[in-house]
């Protein structure tokens, strides 16, 4: 939306917040965000419990939420939650047992009106069905994995033939078959690497895989009509060479509208690496860190054009904007915060990105 502020025209668009039910969270923030300047302002909350991370429908205009926790209706076991988008405000539709212990991701196979809901303790990938009003349906597969096994991820392949799944317990990643849910395919990790998040490239070439115990972006080629369905051609470090060896773990992976740049967060060491992608093979350079003035961001999403990057800072309490030249791959700190307890995922309200 646009709002006219003297002579310049001021553009806002919506953000949503989740975090974890922590000192004093009401839930899921709805933010309206300047995009020329980075101004925030809280626009409402909704009552949610530990929305660790989100997932926005565009075909469905719902919100869908995970309920990271040890219990559910006083069931042991987590949740994840749908709410309908209107106007300014979310407003509660349904949700459903998630059947083991901190779901930590949720998103949407739009095609096939599913939803994809990743299970850290028990180590589930949960499929439901999506209604048609955007409720979330009963349960079509329940896939358990082998002890000690950590399901962070899991996300649609660009040619919606296979469900690709990151396994930060057994170190692996599965490609399932997105009709029938059987494993086609898996790829072993290094021991102790934790893959945590994938992010695919705009033209469904490459995908990428962010590692949270050794800090580590691997690249693959992937090839769908092969026998080594992912090929594994790069691996880089998310750490920067200033000497500091102190506990590091990943967070978030995001690509760059433009498919230019691929962005890594540093808990630990509080930063932002920013990767640039060559377009014809997919590999990656590294352009530099952004430090944070603040402790464990977890999440940060680009606004639609990728002008501005939007970084939940968790421990801190905050969300930060920041200014990203695509010309340089560079990010600059907007000046810009706005206080929300325990910040753990942000995504934009006009654009699922």
């Amino acid at each position: 939306m646009t709002k006219r502020k003297g002579k310049d025209m001021e553009k806002w668009m919506k953000c949503y917040v989740g975090t974890n039910s922590l000192r004093g969270s009401k839930g899921i923030y709805t933010l309206e965000i300047n995009t020329q300047n980075g101004e925030m302002r809280e626009v409402s909350t909704v009552e949610a419990d530990d929305s660790a991370y989100l997932y926005v429908s565009e075909k469905r205009k719902c919100l869908y939420a995970v309920m990271e926790s040890l219990e559910y209706k006083g069931v042991p076991g987590g949740g994840v939650a749908a709410y309908r988008i209107e106007d300014n405000k979310l407003s509660f539709l349904n949700s459903r047992y998630a059947y083991g212990g901190w779901p930590c991701h949720v998103i949407a196979d739009e095609e096939k009106d599913s939803l994809l809901v990743s299970v850290f303790r028990n180590g589930l990938l949960v499929v439901y069905g999506i209604n048609q009003d955007g409720s979330i349906g009963e349960e079509r597969r329940v896939e358990h994995h082998q002890e000690p096994n950590h399901i962070h991820a899991s996300m649609p392949t660009p040619d919606g033939k296979y469900i690709a799944v990151a396994d930060c317990g057994l170190d692996y990643i599965y490609l399932y078959d997105a009709k029938t849910y059987q494993k086609v395919f898996e790829w072993k990790a290094p021991e102790d690497s934790g893959p945590r998040q994938l992010r695919f490239s705009p033209d469904g070439k490459y995908l990428y895989m962010v590692s949270e115990l050794s800090c580590q972006i691997f690249v693959f080629e992937y090839q769908p009509d092969c026998k080594d369905m992912l090929r594994n051609v790069q691996v880089i470090s998310t750490r920067r060479e200033d000497g500091y060896d102190r506990e590091n773990y990943t967070s978030a992976l995001q690509m760059h509208p433009s498919g230019r740049y691929l962005l890594a967060g540093n808990r630990g060491h509080n930063s932002i690496v920013v990767y640039e992608v060559d377009k014809e093979t997919g590999l990656l350079m590294l352009k530099g860190h952004t430090m944070l003035a603040g402790d464990f961001c977890r999440e940060f999403c680009f606004v639609p054009d990728g002008s501005m990057l939007i970084v939940g800072i968790q421990h801190t309490d905050v969300v930060q904007t920041f200014f990203f030249d695509e010309n340089k791959g560079i990010l600059k700190w907007s000046g810009q915060e706005i206080v929300i307890p325990s910040p753990s995922c942000v995504i934009m309200g006009d654009s699922a990105k």
